[in-house]
Order: C-alpha cells, then sequence, then structure tokens
C-alpha cells in the first residue's frame, strides 16, 4: 500500500492553487500542491517515507464528486465517493421515504405524491433532522414553502431541509426559499438520451441558494450534467462550467445533513489538508468557459491564473476518465 504519492506534470483543480501542476498525498490527505521544478524538493523536505512519483502527462485532476441524488449505487469504478439516496448502500446518504423511516437513515425523503402527510412531518420532526422533499411542479412548491414557513426559524437553519425539483420557480419562490433556509437539489431529466435542466440554476445561485445537483436517472458521464447545465434551453439561466463543477463539489457537500457535512468538511476541494479522493480525467482542452457557450473563452497555458476545467459541449465528447485515487490509494 503506498502512503505517499507525488503526481507531477497536470493541471490540479485547486482553487487554492490555481498554479499547480504537482500534487503530493501523504496517509490519505493532500500534503503539498505547487509547481514541477519545486515539488521534489518540497516532497523530500516533508515525506515521512518512501515516495511514488507518477508523471500524469497534462492530465487533469479534480475532487471526487458528491451527487446530489441519484437512483444508481455506486459503481465499482466511479467518479462519485458519496451519493443521496432513498437506498441504503455503500457510499450513500440515506434518506428514508417517510413510510419507511428508521433511526438508521440520515434524514427523510418526501415524493411529491407525499405531500398531504409534510404538514404532520414537519411539526414533529426533532432538529437537525433534514427532510428531501420532492416537487413536480408550481403548485407544489408552493404547498412545500407554506408549510416550511411555519416552522420555528431556529428549527429551520438547524435542518436545513433540501428541495428535489426540476421545474420553473418564481423570483417570489426563490426568495422564500433563502428565508426557510433551504437548498436546492437539481435533478435533470432525460430527453433524446441527454440530461437537460429547466429550473432556473442561475437565478437561484445568484440570489445565495444552495443549489447541488443529482444525476438521477442519468447514467451517463456526469460531465455531460455539467453540460446541461451550461447550454441550459434559458439562455439567461446558463452557468459557468465553474459554478455548475461546484454543484457537485463544494455545493453538493453543503447541502448535505448537519452531521454528513462535519464528517466531510474539508472534501469537494483540493488544498493542503484535504481528504486525497481525487480523479484524473484525459480531456480534449482545458480552460474558463462563460455561462454563455458563444462567449466561451479558453486557454491550455498553466499560467493562466484560473484553475481550469474541461471545455464542455453537447457535440463533443465528455472527458474521460483515466484514474481514481481513494484515500491516497490509486485504484
Amino acid at each position: 500500500m503506498t502512503e505517499s504519492l507525488l503526481l507531477t506534470n497536470g493541471y490540479i483543480h485547486s482553487v487554492a492553487e490555481p498554479y499547480a501542476t504537482a500534487l503530493h498525498i501523504d496517509n490519505g490527505v493532500v500534503a503539498w500542491l505547487g509547481s514541477d521544478e519545486t515539488a521534489e524538493q518540497m516532497v523530500a523536505a516533508t515525506a515521512r517515507g518512501p515516495v511514488e512519483t507518477t508523471d500524469i502527462e497534462n492530465m487533469l485532476v479534480t475532487p471526487a464528486f458528491f451527487d446530489g441524488f441519484s437512483h444508481h449505487q455506486l459503481g465499482e469504478r466511479d467518479p462519485r465517493i458519496l451519493l443521496s439516496s432513498t437506498f441504503i448502500g455503500e457510499g450513500s446518504v440515506h434518506y428514508a421515504p417517510i413510510e419507511t423511516a428508521g433511526a438508521a437513515s440520515d434524514g427523510l425523503f418526501i415524493a411529491a405524491s407525499q405531500l398531504d402527510q409534510l404538514d404532520n412531518t414537519a411539526a414533529e420532526l426533532k432538529p437537525p433532522t433534514q427532510l428531501l422533499i420532492e416537487s413536480t411542479g408550481p403548485d407544489e412548491i408552493e404547498q412545500i414553502l407554506e408549510v416550511l414557513e411555519q416552522q420555528p426559524k431556529a428549527a429551520l437553519m438547524r435542518s436545513r431541509h433540501r428541495l428535489l425539483l426540476n421545474h420553473e420557480l418564481t423570483a417570489h419562490h426563490i426568495d422564500r426559499l433563502g428565508a426557510v433556509h433551504a437548498s436546492v437539489t437539481l435533478v435533470p431529466e432525460v430527453v433524446a438520451n441527454r440530461p437537460v435542466f429547466h429550473a432556473p440554476a442561475a437565478s437561484l445561485i445568484s440570489q445565495g441558494v444552495h443549489v447541488a445537483t443529482g444525476t438521477g436517472n442519468w447514467t451517463g458521464s456526469i460531465w455531460d450534467v455539467f453540460t446541461a447545465l451550461i447550454e441550459h434551453p434559458d439562455e439567461a439561466q446558463r452557468i459557468s462550467t465553474r459554478a455548475a463543477f461546484n454543484t457537485m463539489t463544494r455545493g453538493g457537500v453543503r447541502v448535505l445533513p448537519s452531521k454528513i457535512v462535519q464528517t466531510h468538511m474539508a472534501a469537494g476541494q483540493l488544498s493542503v489538508g484535504t481528504p486525497a479522493d481525487l480523479n484524473i480525467w484525459r480531456a480534449h482542452q482545458l480552460g474558463v468557459q462563460a455561462p454563455n457557450v458563444r462567449a466561451a473563452h479558453w486557454s491550455t497555458d498553466k499560467r493562466a491564473g484560473s484553475a481550469l476545467l474541461p471545455i464542455l459541449s453537447s457535440t463533443e465528447a465528455s472527458p474521460e476518465l483515466v484514474t481514481i485515487i481513494r484515500n491516497g490509494q490509486m485504484l
């Protein structure tokens, strides 16, 4: 088992160290990020034992993904490290359907067809238990908000309930979501074998609502889900690649139940001290992509000063997963 691993000659997606081309993993955590030129000297000064060095040949290193909601369990070679779901499984944050709720669950799931039970469930809930509430249309979001608005503010702040949806919202809905301390988890519809979003992703994010993204029934590349956000049918609701990426990294962590967040406080990012749960990708082109696809711009210059991500388009192949690293180990 390799306890110390040095990756060199790569693109390290780190907001904290956007110029990094090398990354050192020691004892399951990121121990150092920096340039290839200083890597061996810095690692030699801090490593406690033998170091395995791997040239990743200009590939991209990202944190592992946190799937906001999925109907499919983690696979053997999966870019996700954690997912929210209504089933019990490895790497699953379990939201038990209210009719089968038990002490072992991480939260409770209320389907759109069960919203008639939301009022009683919310009234009897003991914070910080979190609800994951499904909404399939404007009438349902109105019903959900009316119930949550009746709950004590302190209880809402502790529980931070989540709404699972993919439909249009008014500006008033978005304002009220913030007032009840609820987050939104967007799950795409699959149309003609492509994920599609209808919810106003840009408006939610700009108004400070915490947004996570789930794959739902989608079984293709997670980058296709990000592409669907970038190419939202409503041009005003398109978001940047970085914003889309955040919905399954840092944003995907923030919306989880309090006890899960505490366990994964440093996850979903790459900086010194964060967990060494990484994905290594081969991408055609990296850069900084604006919300409007027609205004996209990019650079493959390692000195660009921004943490680069793949240039995404529904007309181009998605990045290829080459290697996964979990707890500092190449799998």
